[in-house]
């Protein structure tokens, strides 16, 4: 999990959910983390894509990417929604964030 200092406790309550590890924010911080299987980033969309985009390479091999505000409200399923996005999304819904999922499968059903 990527998140800002100033979101500590936002960053606590996930980090327990989920059991993840916490990387606080820096320059570096998503290409650090390409190495996971799953992101969840706690920051706006605009931040999280902007850092991801250069290092996205494959839907099979990327990690799932999970933006979450810092108020909890949603949990966006940025990428790799059937690679643990989605299911992370909507995990994160037992915190009271709104899961965002936008995968046509998912969506029309």
């Amino acid at each position: 999990m990527i998140s800002f200092e100033r979101n500590r406790a936002v960053a606590e309550q996930v980090c327990d959910l989920t059991g993840g590890d916490l990387i606080w924010y820096s320059e570096s911080a998503f290409s650090d983390a390409f190495e996971y299987d799953a992101i969840i980033a706690i920051m706006s969309c605009g931040i999280a894509v902007r850092k991801i985009a250069p290092l996205l390479s494959s839907k099979w091999t990327d990690p799932a990417v999970v933006v979450v505000d810092c108020a909890l409200r949603h949990a966006i399923a940025l990428v790799g929604g059937h690679h643990g996005a989605n299911e992370i999304a909507t995990q994160l819904s037992v915190l009271g964030a709104d899961p965002v999922i936008t995968n046509a499968s998912e969506v029309v059903k």
